[in-house]
């Protein structure tokens, strides 16, 4: 049977639309959570559904004042802003517009949750819990692309770690989850495109040859929601199999690898 580690507490999945913020979402409810979507986009997730633009200060905040009117307090913030961009490449060849729409959208919208929930967390018996998301890459090194995609979650990293030490005695953990490759529906497209033989390339790389499945995202995100993680805040919870501390081979032919 399911723990329900998190039974009657206000869960807020803040971008909860797509496979990572649904599986967050259906988690937290089995655990006996009473969840909040919100997304910019019309959607059914959550006890309560809402819409608001996650970058947009005067919609986030009356978000947070709807649920604090609605329950009382917050117990659980899920911020999962994050989407890659397309245009998003190198430092040297991405345009400002870019960079700043990626900003915008993960550590703009990260910091604007955060800043409008904190006010109605820390009220219940037990500690209020922000989980960002953020991403292996944000403390690796870069060859190629998404240079503002990991910048930005570098951000969210230092946001969590600087809220989590500041909130520490006002009964309120802040962590950052460190996200390797989940596999969703966008993920698995774009291997699919890549091809068996680049795909399997790819997969070298990483220790378990495996991407990671959105019910150990979901398990790994409730633990850090649940008193099971009391102790554990201002930290960077890796979530990635292994990849940041694996030898990285050259990417060459087989031939000559």
């Amino acid at each position: 049977m399911q723990e329900r580690r998190l039974e009657g507490r206000v869960c807020v999945v803040a971008g909860a639309m797509g496979d990572m913020g649904e599986a967050v979402a259906r988690r937290f409810a089995d655990e006996g959570g009473i969840v909040v979507g919100i997304d910019r986009r019309p959607h059914a997730v959550g006890e309560l559904s809402l819409m608001a633009d996650l970058t947009d200060e005067d919609a986030v905040a009356a978000a947070y004042a709807s649920v604090a009117e609605g329950f009382g307090r917050l117990d659980v913030l899920y911020n999962n802003a994050g989407p890659l961009d397309p245009d998003d490449h190198s430092a040297l060849d991405t345009t400002l517009e870019t960079w700043n729409r990626v900003m915008a959208l993960i550590l703009t919208a990260t910091w604007l949750s955060c800043k409008h929930a904190i006010p109605h967390m820390g009220k219940g018996a037990s500690a209020g819990s922000i989980i960002n998301t953020a991403s292996f890459l944000a403390g690796m090194g870069a060859a190629t692309g998404q240079m503002a995609f990991n910048a930005a979650k570098a951000g969210v990293e230092q946001l969590s770690r600087d809220l989590g030490v500041h909130l520490a005695r006002r009964n309120i953990r802040v962590n950052a989850l460190a996200i390797g490759p989940i596999e969703t529906r966008q993920i698995k497209a774009t291997f699919e495109r890549l091809g068996p033989e680049q795909a399997e390339r790819r997969f070298t790389h990483m220790p378990m040859g495996r991407f990671g499945t959105l019910a150990e995202l979901a398990a790994t995100a409730a633990y850090l929601a649940s008193d099971d993680a009391g102790f554990v805040t201002a930290a960077s919870f890796p979530l990635n199999g292994g990849i940041p501390g694996a030898f990285t081979v050259p990417d060459l032919p087989p031939r000559q690898r």
